[in-house]
């Protein structure tokens, strides 16, 4: 019996992959179980080619059971043909659908099936004559594999063919009925469905006859989306996020699969190496008769590296990210989406930097097709991975990241080079022009749509607290006569998403408007620094920064060729852990201020080890601690006598017993200038901006007893329009901070 209601029975979120499930979800639910061909052809074209890949209802032609796609130009750019919902394969259709093709030279793809199984070919011999193949029909493909892509020429009714995708769309309509599809669907189907990006408008009315873009040296700006535009904006926001979530992510969690099976194998085989070292020198004392032995052994991790690289780059992240508390299925998809997050944003910048002028020339799909006919042709063993690699090379020259690789590893997969090819070739689509903001916008819309743990920027809603934070540190570089020396150096020891050192980066430009581009560049490098243990922030925050002096970079780089911006000071350690081993720029002991919102990691949250036994030794490590107190209590160490500290820290400490340390702490450490409440969520409980000033520095810490503050005052107050009260500095003591409604403006003197 069918729904007449067409209502969906899953739930669906706003992916690619989810807009075709759930659009063929919707219209399976109004057919009869017996509808035939030309209900189902009619049906699943409106849903799949209207709904989903965006075609005017006139841009496509029923006739029967077979349908015709036009683009822009009104060339018929595909071909399709259903079969009936009793149809024991979809045979007839393929059949039907190359026939129809035949009749059609501009034909690019060639589209058959039904509710039950769609299969989609990628023409080879676009004027209509046989090139070669196997002669085979179109029932030969009913026994693939689900999402796997038969590469074998197919030549039916004279049009020669590959299969450029085969979904099982009933089992994935049922699975989206079971639960959320990131987790019923295998990533060789989540990346079946996503292939059919390739029939959407855009990137068939952006080819010519030849099968390429339509700029002779692939590019010009003909057909291209323009990113200046805010239309064009939009459409490569969707686009990035689709290749991200539907193309990239499910190539790379296989390609992860893979790896992690093969270092089962590979631990076993090392150790047993391993064992044969020792073994050999100790046998006659001759380092040399361990030769052999090592030499396998190197063998053996060369043989494997891949999969070394992987675990290195995994364990980098969940150790950095603190994802102790998750499961390894979550954390394996959640790594999964990082690296494709990567992998994407690379594919940005790359087109950024070359419309900047900062880069000569852009990695284009059209370049990697090109660079794969070559390799095949001469048998030279060559593919997508290695024009990545070089791309990536060469954009090493413009700028060096800092930021860890976490994707090196997946790019020798061929799944995902396939992916990142078809990325960059959707990139083709897009004109870049020379307005660095643009690329701030995209970026910043990117990530408010990437879901990424610990990245929720939002460019519609700005958080306002970075600028009031500022306000209330008194970081106004404008006003400062010396914009070379080392004062007003600052220090965002927990980057996030980057806000708070972006907002300081405006405001120290603000007071360079006018210096020379490079001096500009230069001062920014020297007096800004940030630090983060997750890999993904320290990205997420230098390629930010790197966006918004872009501007400045090209005008450096008109004047003096030669100038290269040195990394942005971001660097991908635990500011918490001091070992010795930490970068100069966190051993300083100088700032003039340190902001920003360190993280408020419960002490039952932290992973027992190393980094547990390096909190430990905090004097605010006391009962159920959370981390944001060890900040403050880490940046009297930063700071110089007088500096700034304006934190956003958990607002528990005021009152729990955990607190006690740190409030006994506070006024030995800091002179206190602020303590307001602030919206959101830290540890549980409201969140406080903490604004004071670095004082008796070199004096050491007495007995909070025997110790008695400074008498000052100092502002409390809920919320950051609340102008709030004058409390005394006596108030500061060991026992719970809580304080009434009025002010102590008589024992402060005011």
């Amino acid at each position: 019996m069918r729904d007449i209601s067409g209502a969906p029975r899953g739930s669906y979120g706003q992916g690619f992959v989810e807009r075709v499930v759930e659009a063929a979800d919707r219209a399976e639910a109004t057919l009869d179980a017996d509808a035939g061909a030309e209900t189902v052809a009619a049906t699943l074209c409106a849903a799949l080619f209207g709904d989903v890949l965006g075609y005017d209802p006139d841009a496509y032609e029923l006739d029967g059971r077979v349908g015709r796609l036009r683009d822009d130009d009104g060339a018929v750019s595909a071909t399709f043909a259903a079969v009936g919902r009793d149809a024991e394969n979809v045979g007839a259709a393929v059949v039907a659908a190359f026939e129809a093709a035949s009749a059609e030279p501009t034909a690019r793809y060639v589209v058959a099936g039904g509710f039950d199984r769609l299969l989609v070919f990628e023409r080879l011999d676009r004027g209509g004559a046989e090139k070669g193949g196997d002669g085979g029909s179109a029932g030969d493909i009913e026994n693939a594999e689900d999402g796997e892509s038969a590469e074998e020429v197919r030549t039916v009714a004279g049009v020669s063919a590959v299969t450029h995708t085969e979904i099982p769309l009933a089992r994935i309509v049922d699975a989206g009925r079971r639960g959320r599809l990131s987790k019923t669907l295998r990533p060789a189907q989540q990346l079946a469905v996503a292939k059919l990006t390739a029939l959407r408008p855009a990137e068939l009315s952006a080819v010519d006859e030849a099968g390429d873009v339509d700029d002779a040296d692939g590019v010009g700006t003909s057909g291209r989306h323009a990113v200046a535009d805010d239309d064009g904006l939009d459409t490569l926001v969707g686009t990035l996020r689709d290749c991200l979530g539907d193309l990239l992510a499910p190539a790379v969690e296989s390609a992860q699969a893979r790896l992690v099976d093969d270092l089962d194998g590979y631990d076993e085989r090392a150790a047993d190496l391993r064992d044969a070292v020792r073994a050999a020198r100790r046998g006659d004392g001759d380092e040399t008769a361990a030769g052999p032995a090592r030499a396998r052994l190197l063998a053996h991790e060369r043989d494997h590296a891949d999969a070394r690289a992987l675990r290195a780059a995994y364990g980098t992240w969940v150790r950095g990210a603190g994802r102790t508390g998750f499961t390894p299925s979550e954390n394996r998809r959640a790594f999964a989406r990082v690296v494709a997050f990567q992998l994407v944003e690379e594919a940005l910048l790359e087109r950024v930097l070359a419309g900047t002028d900062l880069l000569d020339e852009a990695l284009t799909g059209d370049a990697v097709e090109r660079f794969e006919e070559f390799a095949e042709a001469t048998g030279v063993e060559r593919d997508a991975g290695d024009l990545l690699g070089l791309a990536r090379e060469r954009r090493g020259t413009v700028y060096d990241r800092r930021a860890p690789d976490l994707a090196g590893w997946a790019l020798d997969d061929d799944g995902v080079c396939a992916a990142l090819s078809r990325t960059v070739g959707y990139l083709d689509h897009f004109s870049f022009d020379g307005d660095p903001d643009r690329a701030v916008a995209a970026y910043d819309r990117l990530l408010s749509v990437a879901d990424l743990h610990g990245i929720d920027t939002d460019p519609a809603e700005p958080d306002p607290l970075p600028e009031a934070l500022l306000d209330a540190a008194g970081y106004d570089a404008s006003a400062e006569a010396d914009l070379h020396g080392i004062d007003g150096d600052l220090l965002d020891p927990a980057v996030g998403d980057g806000r708070y050192l972006l907002a300081s980066a405006e405001r120290l430009r603000s007071g360079l408007a006018d210096a020379e581009p490079a001096d500009r560049l230069r001062t920014l490098g020297d007096r800004l620094t940030g630090a983060s243990p997750d890999p993904l922030a320290c990205r997420v925050t230098e390629t930010r920064l790197l966006l918004r002096l872009l501007g400045d970079y090209r005008e450096a780089r008109w004047e003096d060729p030669t100038f290269t911006l040195d990394s942005l000071p971001v660097y991908c350690t635990n500011p918490l852990i001091r070992d010795g081993h930490e970068p100069a720029a966190l051993a300083r002991e100088d700032y003039n201020y340190v902001v920003g919102a360190p993280p408020a990691t419960l002490r039952r949250d932290v992973a027992d080890g190393p980094v547990a036994d390096a909190y430990a030794d905090y004097e605010a490590a006391y009962y159920t601690y959370d981390t944001s107190a060890l900040y403050v209590e880490r940046a009297s160490d930063w700071l110089a006598e007088n500096g700034t500290l304006a934190l956003r820290v958990a607002g528990r400490f005021r009152d729990t017993r955990f607190g006690e340390k740190l409030r006994e702490r506070i006024p030995q450490w800091y002179r206190l200038e602020a303590l307001r409440e602030v919206p959101g969520e830290a540890a549980g409980g409201t969140p406080v901006l903490l604004v004071a000033r670095r004082f008796r520095r070199n004096e050491s810490v007495v007995d909070p007893d025997e110790y008695e503050p400074p008498t000052y005052g100092f502002t409390y107050a809920e919320g950051l329009a609340d102008g709030g009260v004058r409390r005394s500095s006596a108030r500061l003591t060991a026992e719970h901070w809580e304080w009434d409604a009025d002010g102590d403006d008589d024992e402060i003197g005011i």
